[in-house]
């Protein structure tokens, strides 16, 4: 029915906009904590100053 298909197509653009609005806050995340860090001494991907072993 009408109903049922619009039913699935709002779910599919929930679901739609949820997954962007994932995917944006991930590359938002990943911009800032880059530009955080830049500069920082230590291995990549660790927190300035930290060495291994802890």
């Amino acid at each position: 029915s009408l109903l049922a298909d619009d039913k699935d197509m709002l779910e599919d653009l929930v679901a739609a906009a949820f997954n962007a609005a994932v995917r944006k806050a991930e590359e938002t995340t990943t911009e800032k904590m880059g530009k955080i860090t830049a500069g920082m001494p230590g291995m990549p991907g660790l927190p300035g100053g930290m060495k291994l072993p802890f």
